[in-house]
């Protein structure tokens, strides 16, 4: 991946962390405070066409680099919506640890974005691919 690119994905990650600020702010709003909603609305509709427009720039850069971000992006919302029946005792991420795997039982290692093994044993990851995989535990190290 490019500088630029990752530079890219740093301002869209700063503005999704910032748009995220602004729908709490506005669930927090009384809801007779239609100036404030629709300001804080506003802001949030501008944010949404910012990323839009540096996910532009990204694909233009290049195109196979755009799809395989928008392939990730999908399957960490798969990994969300899972995850919301689950009870995880463990967790690791690529980006806290800077190391990220799981070892089968045959030695196989599979690198991933995110690991995370349920109270019974079993696995959900997120691959390096993008592709939102679950394991029985008994398969796993």
């Amino acid at each position: 991946m490019s500088v630029e690119i990752k530079g890219l994905l740093q301002k869209i990650n700063f503005i999704e962390t910032d748009m995220e600020l602004h729908k709490q702010i506005l669930a927090s709003i009384p809801s007779d405070n239609k100036s404030e909603i629709k300001t804080i609305i506003s802001k949030i509709a501008d944010q949404k066409q910012q990323i839009n427009e540096l996910r532009g720039q990204i694909k233009k850069l290049d195109e196979d680099e755009y799809n395989k971000i928008i392939k990730i992006e999908k399957a960490a919302q798969v990994f969300r919506q899972i995850a919301k029946d689950k009870k995880f005792v463990q967790v690791n991420t690529l980006n806290e640890s800077g190391v990220c795997f799981i070892t089968f039982n045959d030695g196989t290692r599979l690198d991933c974005l995110v690991t995370a093994k349920e109270e019974n044993g079993n696995w959900t990851i997120l691959t390096l691919e993008g592709e939102t995989k679950e394991y029985p535990g008994g398969f796993i190290k």
